[in-house]
């Protein structure tokens, strides 16, 4: 640093700086120094190692919180010197792999980020270079429901290949629109089959029970006719027993991983009908948008479903307008065309 006088004064600040935070026992030598301290040896790895084990989350969270971290360990970000990470290197590690999501990529670069801002915090770093790793843009999937016809369909033929348990549970499934883990978590003591009920306040997350659900909110959803006979059906295979409501009847077991039944019953099922692929939590999908399209009220349906009314709208913006688009742009041609609205009243 050449000794100008703009450098001097800086130095000048940064001397009582120092000495003040000497006066203060606050002053750290990793942070003006980044050769000093334990942290020189501290690599990215061992970092988001200390940062995970910090963390009081769910098991399921901090599965996917391990996920992110393996990701820059096979990198070799994680063999990577802590005080010597720059932005570039991160931008380098994600340009090895252009086929992740943006959803995937931030998720990744979130990890990391707070993994290296608790270095900050520990004044092991005195900035974190992963701040500026821009956010990678996304744009969310919308809901993908299966038709009406294509639903039947599916519920015929479990019903033919499939009788009993796993026709039951789909078609409950379908007509209630609840979450994989509540699904899966639903037991007996939960249900009033008499006022055609069922409290929703557990469910089954990577295969362990728990005593709350995804939002921590407990609801009572109103059973259809539909759901209805479908566990009404159930009763006789699992009722007895008193525990889950439905069970993989080939191990007379409750369902703990979506994808046994994705592979053993969903999918072949899909694939035999021709009908496009869609993962099962499109049930919860096609029973949000059934409602709509029946005309019912948006906020009853957001509660049965669990939802905000907030992101029930932000979700299902497309169905809750229904044909109120088609209405508010013939108001419009009325106006550019008054020969128009003439045209809409002799129509038969």
């Amino acid at each position: 640093m050449p000794p100008t006088s703009a450098n001097l004064k800086y130095a000048e600040r940064l001397v009582a700086e120092i000495k003040e935070k000497i006066r203060l026992s606050t002053f750290s030598m990793a942070e003006y120094f980044r050769a000093a301290g334990d942290g020189g040896k501290l690599t990215v790895g061992a970092q988001l190692d200390t940062w995970l084990k910090g963390q009081r989350i769910e098991e399921s969270t901090r599965a996917g919180y391990e996920s992110c971290a393996k990701f820059w360990k096979i990198t070799g970000l994680g063999d990577k010197a802590l005080r010597a990470l720059r932005t570039s290197d991160i931008l380098t590690a994600l340009a090895t792999r252009p086929d992740l999501s943006g959803k995937t990529v931030n998720n990744y670069v979130q990890v990391l980020r707070e993994a290296v801002e608790l270095a900050v915090t520990d004044k092991i770093l005195v900035d974190n270079p992963v701040i500026k790793v821009p956010h990678a843009k996304h744009q969310k999937e919308p809901p993908d429901p299966f038709s009406r016809e294509e639903m039947e369909k599916v519920l015929v033929s479990l019903a033919d290949k499939h009788p009993g348990q796993v026709s039951n549970f789909t078609e409950f499934w379908f007509w209630t629109g609840m979450r994989t883990s509540e699904i899966f978590g639903l037991r007996w003591d939960n249900v009033d089959l008499a006022s055609g009920l069922v409290v929703v306040r557990e469910a089954v997350v990577r295969g362990v029970q728990k005593d709350r659900t995804k939002t921590n909110v407990e609801r009572t959803v109103n059973l259809n006719s539909r759901a209805l006979a479908a566990i009404q059906r159930q009763r006789e295979h699992t009722q007895v027993a008193g525990e889950h409501v439905f069970t993989d009847p080939r191990y007379r077991t409750a369902w703990v991983d979506e994808r046994a039944y994705r592979r053993s019953f969903w999918t072949p099922t899909l694939k035999i009908l021709g009908v496009r692929y869609r993962r099962p939590y499109n049930m919860r999908h096609t029973y949000a948008t059934v409602m709509l399209m029946a005309g019912m009220n948006p906020a009853f349906c957001a509660k049965q479903l669990g939802h905000s009314v907030e992101m029930f709208h932000k979700t299902y913006a497309k169905w809750l307008d229904g044909d109120q688009n088609v209405r508010e742009m013939a108001r419009l041609e009325t106006t550019l065309c008054p020969s128009y609205a003439q045209k809409k009243i002799k129509a038969p």
